[in-house]
Order: C-alpha cells, then sequence, then structure tokens
C-alpha cells in the first residue's frame, strides 16, 4: 500500500527520458488545434512530442461544433492528431496524485478553477506526471505551475 504522494508503480507509463534522450514535450491541446508555431518547434531542437488522451477528447467533441465547417473537419483533424502524435497519454493514479498540488499552486495564485482551468490542469497534471515540458499558447494560464513545470510558448 503507498502513502499519498508515493509513487505509483504503472507499467503502462514510459519511462523517464535517459539523459541523452530528447526532452518529451507534452502539447496542450490549443497546440494541436492551431498547429505547433515550426519556427518556435524548430527553435527547441530535437523533442519527443506527446499529448494526452484528454485533448483526443477535446477534438472529438468538435464534432458537436455549432459551426458546420469545424463540424465536418473534427473527425479529421482528430485522425491526424492521432496519427502525428501517437497514443494519449491517461490522467492515471500518477497524474492525480500530483492534481491537487497543481489545484492548490493556481488557487494561491489568486485564480478560481473554473471548468476549462480544471481540463488545462489535468493536462499539467499529465505532463508532469510524465516528466514532460507542456507546450501552449497560453503559457500565462499556465504561469502559477512555472516552478514545478516547464513551460514552452509555442
Amino acid at each position: 500500500m503507498t502513502a499519498i504522494g508515493d509513487p505509483v508503480e504503472d507499467e503502462s507509463r514510459p519511462e523517464p527520458p535517459e539523459p541523452s534522450e530528447p526532452p518529451r514535450i507534452l502539447l496542450d491541446t490549443n497546440v494541436v488545434i492551431m498547429r505547433p508555431d515550426r519556427a518556435k518547434l524548430t527553435a527547441l531542437g530535437p523533442a519527443r512530442l506527446m499529448v494526452a488522451a484528454i485533448t483526443y477528447a477535446e477534438l472529438a467533441e468538435g464534432e458537436f461544433a455549432a459551426d458546420p465547417a469545424a463540424r465536418l473537419r473534427a473527425p479529421l483533424d482528430l485522425l491526424l492528431a492521432r496519427q502525428a502524435y501517437g497514443p494519449g497519454l491517461p490522467f492515471d493514479d500518477s497524474a492525480a496524485q500530483v492534481y491537487p498540488a497543481i489545484c492548490r499552486a493556481v488557487i494561491q495564485s489568486g485564480r478560481a478553477l473554473g471548468r476549462a482551468r480544471r481540463i488545462d490542469m489535468m493536462i499539467a497534471a499529465i505532463a508532469l506526471a510524465n516528466g514532460c515540458g507542456l507546450a501552449t499558447r497560453n503559457t500565462d494560464d499556465f504561469s502559477p505551475l512555472s516552478t514545478v513545470l516547464t513551460l514552452i510558448d509555442l
């Protein structure tokens, strides 16, 4: 039995990168939707780009958009993202263990945990639990986490 805060063994979780391996970067949903900025991406150097399973869920939600063009484009966008980035990292026990600390940091910064922010913070927990930096187009939303999570503006 593990205590609160103890790491949970999970064989499905990717191993932390070896020092010689490129860093892992989890792409926030907004980066996947709007496509990464190629110049900024190239400036980072070699990296393993990943997405959260939550991002795939958010992309699938596009099928129900009010805009007919977005509804038609959503299944293709989801397919292309899955082909480009592979399986999504899950919100698992390890992410759930770091999630309260992330929520605490957000609240201590004077911000509220609304619905949209809650999903962003779950994605941040996935990044932290998997040893990934987090690439986003809205680093300000994640700024309370900058002491525990590498934030990358893409």
